[in-house]
Protein backbone atom coordinates (compact mmCIF):
# COMPACT_ATOMS: atom_id res chain seq x y z
CA UNK A 1 0.00 0.00 0.00
CA UNK A 2 3.11 2.61 1.01
CA UNK A 3 4.84 1.47 -1.87
CA UNK A 4 1.44 2.24 -4.40
CA UNK A 5 1.11 5.24 -2.79
CA UNK A 6 4.62 6.52 -3.35
CA UNK A 7 4.33 5.66 -7.08
CA UNK A 8 1.39 7.21 -7.68
CA UNK A 9 2.54 10.66 -5.87
CA UNK A 10 5.97 10.68 -7.35
CA UNK A 11 4.65 10.15 -11.12
CA UNK A 12 1.68 13.03 -10.00
CA UNK A 13 4.07 15.35 -8.35
CA UNK A 14 6.73 15.20 -11.22
CA UNK A 15 3.61 15.46 -14.03
CA UNK A 16 2.17 18.91 -12.25
CA UNK A 17 6.23 19.71 -12.16
CA UNK A 18 6.55 19.33 -15.89
CA UNK A 19 3.64 21.80 -16.00
CA UNK A 20 5.37 24.08 -14.01
CA UNK A 21 8.49 23.80 -15.81
CA UNK A 22 6.65 24.08 -19.22
CA UNK A 23 5.28 27.57 -18.12
CA UNK A 24 8.28 28.87 -17.01
CA UNK A 25 10.68 27.84 -19.94
CA UNK A 26 7.34 30.23 -22.18
CA UNK A 27 7.39 33.34 -20.20
CA UNK A 28 9.49 35.57 -22.57
CA UNK A 29 9.67 38.22 -20.35
CA UNK A 30 11.80 36.69 -17.92
CA UNK A 31 15.99 36.77 -18.83
CA UNK A 32 17.40 33.47 -19.23
CA UNK A 33 19.18 34.54 -16.14
CA UNK A 34 16.19 34.90 -14.29
CA UNK A 35 14.15 31.89 -15.33
CA UNK A 36 17.40 29.31 -14.41
CA UNK A 37 17.13 30.83 -11.03
CA UNK A 38 13.16 29.98 -11.09
CA UNK A 39 13.88 27.01 -12.27
CA UNK A 40 16.58 26.08 -9.93
CA UNK A 41 14.15 27.01 -7.09
CA UNK A 42 11.44 24.87 -8.54
CA UNK A 43 13.78 22.11 -8.35
CA UNK A 44 14.63 22.92 -4.96
CA UNK A 45 10.70 22.44 -3.74
CA UNK A 46 10.34 19.27 -6.00
CA UNK A 47 13.27 17.41 -3.86
CA UNK A 48 11.39 18.58 -0.35
CA UNK A 49 8.41 17.16 -1.10
CA UNK A 50 10.01 14.20 -2.68
CA UNK A 51 12.20 13.81 0.47
CA UNK A 52 9.30 13.90 2.87
CA UNK A 53 7.23 11.18 0.50
CA UNK A 54 9.81 9.07 0.89
CA UNK A 55 11.15 8.73 4.33
CA UNK A 56 14.56 10.20 3.90
CA UNK A 57 15.23 12.05 6.63
CA UNK A 58 18.63 14.22 5.86
CA UNK A 59 20.88 15.48 8.72
CA UNK A 60 23.57 18.69 7.42
CA UNK A 61 26.78 19.71 8.40
CA UNK A 62 28.33 22.06 7.31
CA UNK A 63 25.69 24.16 5.72
CA UNK A 64 26.92 27.69 7.51
CA UNK A 65 29.84 27.65 5.14
CA UNK A 66 27.38 28.59 2.16
CA UNK A 67 24.25 29.70 3.77
CA UNK A 68 24.52 33.62 1.96
CA UNK A 69 26.87 32.21 -1.25
CA UNK A 70 25.57 31.68 -5.06
CA UNK A 71 26.58 30.55 -8.14
CA UNK A 72 28.53 27.43 -5.89
CA UNK A 73 29.31 24.67 -8.21
CA UNK A 74 28.74 21.51 -6.14
CA UNK A 75 30.42 18.32 -6.32
CA UNK A 76 30.04 14.81 -4.63
CA UNK A 77 30.56 10.75 -5.14
CA UNK A 78 28.11 9.37 -6.81
CA UNK A 79 26.05 6.26 -5.55
CA UNK A 80 22.41 6.60 -6.67
CA UNK A 81 19.98 9.03 -8.63
CA UNK A 82 18.57 9.68 -4.96
CA UNK A 83 22.46 12.07 -4.67
CA UNK A 84 21.01 14.37 -7.07
CA UNK A 85 17.21 14.56 -5.15
CA UNK A 86 19.36 15.35 -1.73
CA UNK A 87 21.60 18.10 -2.88
CA UNK A 88 18.17 19.55 -4.34
CA UNK A 89 16.77 19.57 -0.77
CA UNK A 90 18.99 21.12 0.50
CA UNK A 91 19.52 23.97 -1.45
CA UNK A 92 18.19 25.53 -4.88
CA UNK A 93 20.58 23.78 -8.11
CA UNK A 94 20.75 23.09 -11.39
CA UNK A 95 21.45 19.40 -12.76
CA UNK A 96 24.61 18.83 -15.09
CA UNK A 97 23.88 15.28 -16.72
CA UNK A 98 25.04 12.58 -19.21
CA UNK A 99 23.14 12.56 -22.29
CA UNK A 100 20.95 9.53 -22.03
CA UNK A 101 19.03 10.85 -19.18
CA UNK A 102 17.02 12.64 -22.20
CA UNK A 103 15.21 9.24 -23.57
CA UNK A 104 14.41 8.36 -19.97
CA UNK A 105 10.26 7.58 -19.96
CA UNK A 106 8.64 10.64 -17.78
CA UNK A 107 12.12 11.94 -16.14
CA UNK A 108 13.92 12.58 -19.35
CA UNK A 109 10.89 15.35 -19.99
CA UNK A 110 11.58 16.77 -16.78
CA UNK A 111 15.16 16.97 -17.19
CA UNK A 112 14.34 19.08 -20.41
CA UNK A 113 12.42 21.36 -19.47
CA UNK A 114 14.59 21.62 -15.96
CA UNK A 115 17.11 23.07 -18.03
CA UNK A 116 19.30 20.13 -17.06
CA UNK A 117 23.23 20.37 -19.25
CA UNK A 118 23.85 17.72 -20.93
CA UNK A 119 27.05 16.28 -21.69
CA UNK A 120 28.79 14.22 -23.90
CA UNK A 121 32.12 13.33 -23.04
CA UNK A 122 32.55 12.35 -26.46
CA UNK A 123 32.66 15.22 -28.53
CA UNK A 124 35.53 17.90 -28.04
CA UNK A 125 33.21 20.60 -29.80
CA UNK A 126 30.27 19.88 -27.70
CA UNK A 127 32.49 19.74 -24.44
CA UNK A 128 33.52 23.73 -24.88
CA UNK A 129 29.74 24.65 -25.72
CA UNK A 130 28.62 22.60 -22.14
CA UNK A 131 31.49 24.48 -20.55
CA UNK A 132 30.22 28.20 -21.77
CA UNK A 133 26.68 27.25 -20.21
CA UNK A 134 27.81 26.15 -17.15
CA UNK A 135 30.05 29.01 -16.56
CA UNK A 136 26.75 31.31 -17.47
CA UNK A 137 24.65 29.68 -14.88
CA UNK A 138 27.47 30.31 -12.03
CA UNK A 139 27.85 33.88 -13.21
CA UNK A 140 24.19 33.87 -12.93
CA UNK A 141 24.33 33.47 -9.23
CA UNK A 142 22.45 29.69 -10.10
CA UNK A 143 24.27 27.12 -8.10
CA UNK A 144 25.55 23.87 -10.23
CA UNK A 145 25.60 20.08 -9.33
CA UNK A 146 27.96 17.66 -11.28
CA UNK A 147 29.25 13.98 -10.58
CA UNK A 148 32.76 14.30 -11.90
CA UNK A 149 32.75 10.43 -11.74
CA UNK A 150 30.52 10.47 -14.64
CA UNK A 151 29.15 7.60 -13.91
CA UNK A 152 27.59 5.67 -10.11
CA UNK A 153 29.57 3.07 -8.10
CA UNK A 154 28.72 0.92 -5.54
CA UNK A 155 31.24 2.17 -3.02
CA UNK A 156 31.99 5.32 -1.84
CA UNK A 157 35.77 4.23 -1.56
CA UNK A 158 35.73 4.12 -5.62
CA UNK A 159 35.55 7.82 -6.63
CA UNK A 160 37.56 8.57 -9.36
CA UNK A 161 37.06 12.22 -10.49
CA UNK A 162 37.11 13.41 -13.91
CA UNK A 163 38.60 17.17 -14.05
CA UNK A 164 37.04 18.20 -17.83
CA UNK A 165 34.24 20.14 -16.40
CA UNK A 166 36.54 21.61 -13.50
CA UNK A 167 37.13 24.40 -15.90
CA UNK A 168 34.08 26.11 -15.72
CA UNK A 169 34.61 27.33 -11.82
CA UNK A 170 38.09 28.40 -12.84
CA UNK A 171 36.35 30.62 -16.03
CA UNK A 172 34.11 32.14 -13.91
CA UNK A 173 35.70 31.96 -10.84
CA UNK A 174 32.93 30.31 -8.91
CA UNK A 175 33.54 28.44 -5.81
CA UNK A 176 33.57 24.77 -5.96
CA UNK A 177 32.02 22.91 -2.83
CA UNK A 178 32.88 18.84 -2.61
CA UNK A 179 30.53 17.47 -0.35
CA UNK A 180 29.62 14.03 0.98
CA UNK A 181 26.68 11.78 1.72
CA UNK A 182 26.63 8.90 3.34
CA UNK A 183 23.64 6.84 3.55
CA UNK A 184 23.42 5.39 6.98
CA UNK A 185 20.28 3.43 7.21
CA UNK A 186 17.66 1.70 5.86
CA UNK A 187 14.15 0.85 7.15
CA UNK A 188 15.97 1.83 10.84
CA UNK A 189 19.26 -1.45 9.92
CA UNK A 190 22.33 0.17 9.19
CA UNK A 191 23.58 -0.58 5.58
CA UNK A 192 26.19 -2.83 4.86
CA UNK A 193 26.69 -4.94 1.76
CA UNK A 194 23.49 -7.20 2.45
CA UNK A 195 20.83 -4.45 1.65
CA UNK A 196 22.94 -1.22 -0.14
CA UNK A 197 21.30 -2.19 -3.50
CA UNK A 198 17.65 -1.20 -2.55
CA UNK A 199 19.03 1.96 -2.69
CA UNK A 200 22.99 2.56 -4.21
CA UNK A 201 21.55 2.25 -8.22
CA UNK A 202 24.99 1.66 -10.17
CA UNK A 203 26.52 -1.36 -13.25
CA UNK A 204 23.53 -2.78 -15.26
CA UNK A 205 20.87 -2.21 -13.00
CA UNK A 206 17.60 -1.22 -14.33
CA UNK A 207 16.27 2.11 -13.35
CA UNK A 208 12.01 1.22 -12.96
CA UNK A 209 12.49 -1.97 -11.26
CA UNK A 210 15.34 -0.26 -8.96
CA UNK A 211 12.45 2.59 -8.60
CA UNK A 212 10.08 0.58 -7.87
CA UNK A 213 11.96 -1.69 -5.23
CA UNK A 214 13.29 1.80 -3.30
CA UNK A 215 9.63 2.90 -3.07
CA UNK A 216 8.37 0.17 -0.94
CA UNK A 217 11.23 1.32 1.99
CA UNK A 218 9.35 2.96 4.87
CA UNK A 219 12.69 5.17 5.55
CA UNK A 220 16.14 6.28 4.77
CA UNK A 221 18.61 7.97 7.13
CA UNK A 222 21.36 10.33 5.65
CA UNK A 223 24.09 12.54 6.37
CA UNK A 224 25.45 15.19 4.22
CA UNK A 225 28.75 16.59 5.23
CA UNK A 226 29.35 20.57 3.06
CA UNK A 227 33.01 20.36 2.73
CA UNK A 228 35.66 23.29 2.82
CA UNK A 229 34.52 25.92 -0.09
CA UNK A 230 37.34 25.73 -3.00
CA UNK A 231 37.87 29.74 -4.64
CA UNK A 232 38.86 29.54 -7.79
CA UNK A 233 41.95 31.42 -7.27
CA UNK A 234 43.13 28.48 -5.02
CA UNK A 235 41.99 25.60 -6.99
CA UNK A 236 45.09 26.34 -9.66
CA UNK A 237 44.60 24.32 -12.79
CA UNK A 238 41.58 22.38 -13.38
CA UNK A 239 43.28 18.76 -12.53
CA UNK A 240 44.41 19.95 -8.75
CA UNK A 241 40.64 21.66 -8.46
CA UNK A 242 39.60 17.99 -9.48
CA UNK A 243 42.46 16.16 -6.85
CA UNK A 244 41.52 19.04 -4.14
CA UNK A 245 37.79 17.79 -4.40
CA UNK A 246 38.26 14.80 -4.70
CA UNK A 247 40.65 14.30 -1.71
CA UNK A 248 38.25 16.16 0.44
CA UNK A 249 35.41 13.98 -0.14
CA UNK A 250 37.42 10.61 0.13
CA UNK A 251 38.74 11.50 3.49
CA UNK A 252 35.70 12.27 4.79
CA UNK A 253 34.11 9.49 3.71
CA UNK A 254 37.08 7.19 4.92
Amino acid sequence: MIKTFKILFLFLQVFLFILVFAVLNCLFFFSPKDKARYIAFTIHIFSVISVFVMGIKIKVSGFDKIRHKKGLFLVTGHLTYLDGIIASRILPLVFVARGDLKSWPFFGIFSLLSQTIFINRNSACGLQEELKRISFMLESGVNIIFFPQGTTTNSPKDILFKSSFFEAPLASSAVTVPFAIRYKKINGRAIDDTNKDFIFWYGDMDFIPHLISFLGLKNIEVEVDMLEPIEASSGGSRKSLSMLSQEAIKSRLA
